[in-house]
């Protein structure tokens, strides 16, 4: 008879997926390690995490603010209510949400030239 009940813990990860080789460690002056440290920060890596972007990639990506996660959930927000007329114009008409269509479409232009701007910013800082 098979036990029903679930092992628990984290799934195993295949051989290939396992961080099972180390580098040698990498010897900084004082400078160089506290820049190092800055720009993992500004990331928004851990310390292994960015070194380890750098050196598979030669450049680390940063990771979303928390200003820019919210820009992009408002955007996906108007995304569906403009899926949600849409839906209602093929039912009822598109003549009578001609209105409607155009300030959402206002908006979500508005909202990613704000996201555009954002990024521009924070990458000329």
């Amino acid at each position: 008879m098979k036990s029903t009940t679930k092992k628990g813990g984290r799934p195993r990860l295949p051989n290939t997926e396992k961080r099972k080789y180390k580098l040698p460690p990498v010897r900084l002056n004082t400078v160089e390690y506290v820049t190092v440290k800055n720009r993992s920060k500004q990331a928004g890596l851990r310390l292994t995490e960015y070194q380890r972007q750098m050196v598979l990639n030669g450049q680390v990506v940063e990771r979303l603010s928390k200003e820019q996660m919210e820009l992009y959930r408002q955007l996906a927000g108007m995304g569906n209510n403009m899926n949600q007329l849409a839906h209602k114009a093929n039912t009822y008409g598109y003549y009578r949400d001609a209105e409607l269509y155009r300030s959402g479409a206002e908006q979500v232009n508005n909202l990613i030239k704000q996201i555009l701007y954002d990024g521009k910013d924070k990458k000329g800082a």
